[in-house]
């Protein structure tokens, strides 16, 4: 076996590794910008005279997040504790992962505990967190990277592409819900269920009143930027769809594609980061066993609607404040942990079986382009999936109605501050 055949394995053993015994638990993760009540001035890492820097930020959340996380510089980047971890996005979004639970209550209270932490200290600087999809306040070429060699060289690549990646680093905002599975039979199905669900998800969970300074945002603004920044590594997943998908064509598509970067590492036990944005990752490595460190670091380079890691990661998400980030991942666990309903949308969407017993899938990846299109045009009025096409309206509908059905009783409450955000768009749609 070579060097290539050993890494793909790796990759593939990667994946399964993340079998588990399913116990219903979510990852989250939500972004924020931070910016001055009064004028809007965003925060920078470093302080602006009287205005703190993120690095001040991140001193006063050690208090409560203790683990510190630094540069190769030796600069605060981040910080945790056993029940969140908040770290830097590219232009200073302050983002906090919870650590996986099962109860939206308990994922509920790890946020809060974030915001208690943090919200009075902004106020004292005149200051506040925002949850949107998208910069409020500034264009994205107003927005200053932080000092992380990661993201000057993500910069570059997407420069030199010609693409909207600027606007995505530095002025986006993002939650994402990350579920379990057992097996990779269960990994492919919540993978199609889930990218068929993107643009259904994403309107939901549209939160974008303002792109690059202009009031009235169209539906799914950051879904659509994100369709502009690397065709190599973000949109659908190719081949999600096909009937032979799994591990294996998740991990070729990997390795098929360059890594931007790798760490290289130097003789004294450190790394850095060295530009490899042109070669595939097949090529970067064949000369080197990939280590875990590699693995999870390439995986990091791609950006699909739904990402594999040793978990499902669902993105289409906006940033979303505390009462409907609740409903979110309630929304989530109610439709991916619950067999009736991941059949009924199987159902909705036509899947049928083969004569091996495997699932048919009629939809591509480019039914799910189609279908952002169509939303960005049509608003609820938009109908997409073909025979089984429906309305926005309706796809809405249909998807709380199930997760309503499938969540304990004392969380189906948590559905409907979001259902009703969900209903209530006050989209700008184009001229006919």
């Amino acid at each position: 076996m070579t060097i290539a055949d050993e890494n793909r394995q790796s990759l593939i053993d990667y994946f399964k590794s993340g079998s588990k015994e399913l116990d219903r638990k979510l990852g989250v993760e939500v972004e924020h910008f931070i910016i001055v009540e009064d004028d809007g001035t965003p925060f920078t890492y470093e302080p602006q005279g009287n205005i703190p820097g993120l690095r001040d930020v991140l001193n006063h959340l050690l208090r409560t997040y203790p683990a510190m996380f630094q540069n190769t510089e030796g600069e605060l980047i981040g910080c945790a504790n056993e029940e969140a971890s908040i770290t830097l996005e590219p232009s200073a979004q302050i983002e906090v992962s919870i650590a996986p639970f099962e109860s939206i209550e308990e994922i509920g209270a790890a946020y809060q505990h974030f915001r208690e932490a943090l919200d009075p200290y902004l106020a004292d600087h005149g200051a506040k967190l925002v949850n949107a999809g998208y910069h409020p306040t500034r264009k994205a070429e107003e927005l200053k990277l932080i000092p992380k060699e990661r993201y000057r060289l993500m910069d570059k690549h997407f420069a030199d592409l010609g693409t909207l990646g600027l606007r995505m680093m530095r002025a986006s905002a993002s939650t994402q819900v990350s579920i379990d599975y057992i097996s990779e039979d269960d990994a492919v199905r919540k993978m199609r269920v889930a990218s068929a669900l993107a643009p259904i998800l994403g309107a939901i969970a549209d939160n974008v009143a303002v792109y690059e300074r202009e009031v009235g945002a169209y539906p799914l603004v950051r879904l659509a930027v994100w369709r502009n920044v690397d065709d190599a590594r973000c949109g659908v997943v190719p081949s999600v769809f096909d009937p032979d998908f799994g591990f294996a064509a998740y991990a070729d598509w990997l390795l098929r594609t360059s890594p931007i970067f790798i760490n290289k590492k130097n003789a004294d036990g450190t790394t850095t980061p060295q530009a490899e944005s042109t070669r595939p990752s097949s090529e970067v490595y064949a000369d080197t066993a990939m280590t875990k460190e590699d693995i999870e670091h390439l995986i990091s380079m791609f950006w699909p609607d739904v990402r594999l890691k040793r978990f499902v990661e669902i993105r289409p998400a906006d940033s979303l404040p505390q009462e409907y980030l609740e409903g979110y991942a309630a929304l989530v666990k109610g439709l991916f942990y619950s067999d009736e309903s991941l059949r009924a949308l199987e159902q909705a969407f036509g899947v049928v079986k083969d004569d091996q017993g495997k699932d048919v899938w009629p939809l591509t990846e480019q039914d799910v382009e189609e279908a952002i299109d169509a939303i960005r045009k049509h608003g609820y009025d938009a109908t997409f999936y073909g025979d089984h096409a429906k309305t926005l309206r309706s796809w809405i509908d249909l998807l709380f109605s199930l997760a309503r059905k499938a969540l304990p009783a004392n969380e189906r409450s948590y559905l409907d501050p979001l259902e009703k955000f969900a209903q209530t768009k006050n989209w700008v749609l184009p001229q006919a």
